[in-house]
This record gives C-alpha cells, structure tokens and sequence, in this order.
C-alpha cells in the first residue's frame, strides 16, 4: 500500500506491455526499440540476480549462468531528454581503457525509446560474455540481459 492507503497493483512485464502497447495503439504512436522487450515470447531467461551477504552487502551474480563472481568491463551511458531527437552516447572500454563520447542522432544503442539508458557488459569467471540493458518506461526500470559471447581466457 501506498502512503494514502491506496491498494498498488503489481503487473506482470507482460502485462505492463500489453496494457502500454494497447494505449500506444490508440494513439497511433509506437516508441523506438519497444519490440526489444518480450511480448508474449515467453521470458528472458537470462536474470539479474543478487546473492546477498550478512553485513547487507549485495554481489551480482552471472545473468547468463548465476556464477557469483563477474567483472564489468564496460559502461554506455544514453543521455536524452524527454523524445529529443538526438543523445548523447558515452562508452568507457575497460578492457581497452578507452572513453569516447558522441553525438547521436536517432536512437542508436540506447535501451530506452524516449529516455536517458545504461548498458553494462562484462563476463563471469565460467566465460559467459553479457551486456544488461538498463531503461525507463513510464515510471518502470526495466533490466535487459543478453548472453554476448564467450570469453577466452589465456
């Protein structure tokens, strides 16, 4: 409950875009890169997870596999106003030590079709590769996990 007593319902990711995809259809508009997010496809079996420690403390754990120990190795940060046509993208490579910031017109890579978003890539000590999408949609933070590749290790 909130603070006035009010009853909150908790929607299913499928049934938050069933519910957005049908108001979009009645106004005629479809946001940019909305497809990414599963519609009746069943689920993304790829989680972010969280072992969790005494002292409070949280690790995350693989989204591909669940192995507790992973290594981010990369940053991409989507700066966009509210629909704004172009973004700012910043990638920081720490496999690389690189940094480069960009001016992009359209929606590019960012997970979000109207707002600011995140993507961290990384592996796990098993050699899972993954990147996790971090969006805003209507007041929702939405993590997507994707398996990216191998890693290889020397």
């Amino acid at each position: 409950m909130d603070k006035k007593g009010d009853k909150m319902t908790k929607l299913s990711m499928n049934k938050f875009i069933n519910m957005t995809v049908s108001d979009m259809n009645r106004r005629s508009v479809m946001e940019p890169n909305f497809d990414k997010y599963p519609l009746g496809k069943g689920q993304n079996e790829n989680k972010v997870t969280f072992q969790e420690f005494e002292d409070g403390e949280q690790s995350m754990n693989c989204p591909i596999c669940g192995f507790e120990c992973t290594h981010i190795t990369g940053v991409e940060v989507f700066a966009r106003g509210e629909d704004a046509a172009d973004h700012v993208h910043t990638a920081v490579d720490m496999e690389e030590m690189s940094t480069k910031v960009e001016n992009v017109k359209g929606h590019g890579r960012n997970p979000s079709g109207r707002r600011d978003g995140l993507i961290l890539s990384g592996h796990c000590e098993t050699g899972c590769k993954f990147e996790i999408e971090i969006a805003q949609h209507k007041g929702n933070t939405f993590f997507k996990s994707t398996k990216t590749g191998e890693k290889k290790f020397d």
